[in-house]
């Protein structure tokens, strides 16, 4: 499974993906609102205070750094009745030289054929069959490994992982078969012009940069794949330095580091190798771009630019600039849009922030004639940001939204999982929740109006793109 990074609110995790993970927001969220005139709300101070002790479970958090390099983080959550392990690879799509597109998520599909000792079948039962939940994912910048189970198979949990990520077999037969697999994955993309329309936008910003070279790959990429080229990728990338293992639920921080240490005599020894020269973004990308499609009944629009990335001071006021400004039932976007104009049913403003660069910007789905207009709409959205700026009143109604959307996906422990393994990964240490809260209550006017200068102020920035169905009349001439 590849997951397309998109964060709305990049405050919980750095995921998003279109309904194939009980994690992310399943597919874009529908417009809804704006218009009408509404009596000036209250204005309402929020403090950190009005978070009630009741309203997050209490955790217990313990960290262990092995001294081959693998690093676990353990988190055991009051009221917690089950287990959710994840073992992540600091390795994704963004690692692949030129020829290698999709190789990283290749990798995550066929290791589930078999391993050194497991076969497919004992891979696929030995978690089913005990009535919990297996799977992958792979994103631009990692590949994880999870189980979500009762407590009481952790330790099968954890010996699976690593079994998984570390000894697969890859059989010349079943890479053969899943390359079929992989390249109707593809396929299926060309039919959902929702998902295809990011991958464009995010090849034209990022230029030659691995980051603009879709996760899944491309079909010649996948047929190029052989048992040599995966072996190699593999033994490079999957070393103990690249492993975060993390628990959360009703554990025992000593049972989960005794599985660890139980499991871990499979790790090959971290190897030192030479970083890769940094590549170079493309100075000015395309204004506008245009990608025909034979079938369909709506345009799909992307108007963005590059953005800084996750570790990047600017990070918090973008994810809430990006927030009120189309994120939400009462995002200016969709109330202007739908409510308003109805020209959208799917409208969003999105922030995809990697470690060192990030994309931001709107997202739309229209009526194939009101193309035009709603890309003359999305512009004066945008500029509506410096000529009607962000006010006191309108940030901390977005301040209480996103910590709404922090703590409300506390209740899944597969989130919580999910939360802390991003936190290690890009920051190298667990934030509680309390502090995420603190750090959006303090988040001060002045930066998030100072964004608006940044991002939306240079429309020569901006790049336009758009997957949009050809008319019948322009096929029958064709033909």
């Amino acid at each position: 499974m590849h997951v397309p990074v998109r964060i709305f609110v990049a405050i919980a995790t750095h995921l998003k993906t279109k309904k194939k993970h009980p994690l992310a927001t399943p597919k874009l969220p529908a417009a809804k609102a704006r218009g009408r005139f509404v009596p000036r709300p209250r204005r309402i101070v929020h403090d950190v205070k009005r978070i009630r002790p009741d309203e997050i479970a209490r955790v217990d958090v313990k960290t262990k750094v092995y001294d081959n390099g693998i690093r676990v983080v353990s988190e055991k959550v009051e009221g917690a009745s089950s287990l959710c392990v994840g073992l992540w690879v600091r390795a994704g799509s963004r690692n692949e030289s030129a020829r290698q597109h999709g190789i990283a998520h290749f990798i995550e599909h066929v290791v589930f054929k078999g391993t050194a000792g497991r076969t497919m079948r004992e891979i696929m039962r030995s978690i089913e069959a005990r009535g919990g939940f297996l799977n992958a994912f792979t994103t631009k910048e990692h590949t994880c490994y999870y189980t979500w189970t009762r407590t009481l198979h952790l330790d099968e949990s954890v010996s699976l992982l690593f079994d998984l990520a570390l000894r697969p077999k890859f059989s010349e037969q079943d890479i053969e078969r899943e390359k079929s697999v992989v390249i109707e994955e593809i396929n299926g993309i060309e039919d959902e012009p929702d998902e295809l329309v990011f991958d464009l936008f995010e090849e034209e910003i990022f230029g030659r940069h691995p980051l603009a070279h879709p996760i899944i790959g491309t079909p010649e990429s996948i047929h190029r794949i052989t048992r040599k080229s995966l072996a190699t990728f593999h033994k490079k990338h999957y070393r103990s330095r690249d492993l975060v293992i993390v628990a959360s639920g009703s554990h025992e921080h000593d049972a989960l580091f005794a599985a660890v240490d139980h499991a871990m005599r499979d790790v090959p020894p971290h190897v030192s190798r030479r970083l890769p020269e940094p590549f170079k973004f493309p100075r000015r990308p395309q204004s506008e771009l245009h990608y025909p499609r034979a079938s369909g009944q709506q345009a799909h629009l992307i108007l963005g630019r590059r953005a800084p990335g996750v570790k990047s001071e600017r990070h918090l006021a973008i994810s809430a600039l990006v927030t009120l400004l189309g994120v939400g039932m009462s995002s200016r976007l969709n109330l202007r849009l739908r409510e308003e104009l109805g020209l959208a049913y799917d409208s969003v403003a999105f922030y995809s922030p990697f470690e060192d660069v990030g994309a931001v910007g709107l997202y739309i789905a229209t009526a194939i004639e009101n193309r035009e207009r709603t890309i003359r709409e999305m512009r004066r959205i945008l500029r509506g940001l410096t000529t009607r700026p962000v006010s006191n009143a309108e940030l901390d109604r977005t301040k209480e939204q996103m910590i709404g959307s922090l703590v409300l996906p506390m209740e899944s422990i597969s989130n919580r999982m999910m939360r802390a393994a991003q936190n290690e990964l890009y920051f190298g240490k667990y934030h509680s929740i309390e502090h995420d809260i603190k750090e959006i209550t303090e988040l001060p006017l002045e930066s998030v109006r100072n964004e608006v200068t940044r991002l939306f102020s240079d429309e020569d920035k901006f790049t336009l793109v758009s997957v949009v169905p050809e008319p019948e009349s322009d096929k029958s001439e064709d033909s």
